[in-house]
């Protein structure tokens, strides 16, 4: 539906599954990594504000200068 954008909560899921898959669902160190449930509200908060400063990046108008 136009006009219709995610919540900052489904583009950070769906960032962590992006990167889950890009590790092969592995952390950096190497372990396996915890579903989104797991991830606590401090880890799901820190996604989220991750993927809205993207999300806000890429739809941002161009400066002029």
């Amino acid at each position: 539906m136009p006009g219709i954008h995610p919540t900052p909560a489904e583009l950070a899921q769906t960032a962590y599954a992006a990167y889950g898959t890009s590790t092969g669902g592995l952390t950096h160190d190497g372990l396996p990594l915890p579903s989104w449930e797991d991830l606590g509200d401090t880890i799901q908060t820190a996604w989220a504000a991750a993927a809205v400063a993207v999300a806000r990046a890429v739809t941002a108008p161009e400066e002029e200068g």
